[in-house]
C-alpha cells in the first residue's frame, strides 16, 4: 500500500499530536524500544524503510492511550488491524520489536 502525499502529511501530523497529547518524546517512545529517539523519529516521519515499524508505534501509542484514559486523533490511513493488511509481515507486528537500522 502506497500512501498518497496528503495521506503521508496527516499521518506524520497525527503521530505528532498523538505524540503531544500522551507527553511522549522521540526519545522516551525509543527508551521503550530499545532504540535512539533517531529511530523513532525516522518511523513517525515514515522513513523507516520499514511498513511494519509506523504500525508498531501505532499500537505502543494506542495501548499508552487506553491505560492513561487518554483520547488520541484517529489515524486516518494506518487504521484497522494490520493484520487485515496483505503486504505487512504479521510475525514482525505481532514481535512488536523495532531494529536500529543505519
Amino acid at each position: 500500500m502506497s500512501l498518497t502525499n496528503e495521506q503521508r502529511a496527516a499521518t506524520i501530523r497525527e503521530f505528532r499530536e498523538n505524540m503531544r497529547r500522551l507527553g511522549l518524546t522521540a526519545d522516551a517512545i525509543g527508551a521503550d524500544f530499545g532504540v535512539s529517539g533517531r529511530t523513532i523519529e525516522r518511523i513517525v516521519d515514515l522513513k523507516s524503510g520499514v511498513l511494519e515499524y509506523p504500525w508498531i508505534v501505532r499500537g505502543y501509542l494506542l495501548r499508552r492511550a487506553a491505560e492513561e484514559g487518554v483520547e488520541l486523533v484517529p489515524f486516518s490511513a494506518l487504521r484497522g488491524d494490520p493484520h487485515d493488511y496483505w503486504f505487512l509481515d504479521d510475525e514482525v507486528i505481532d514481535a512488536g520489536e523495532i531494529r536500529e537500522r543505519p
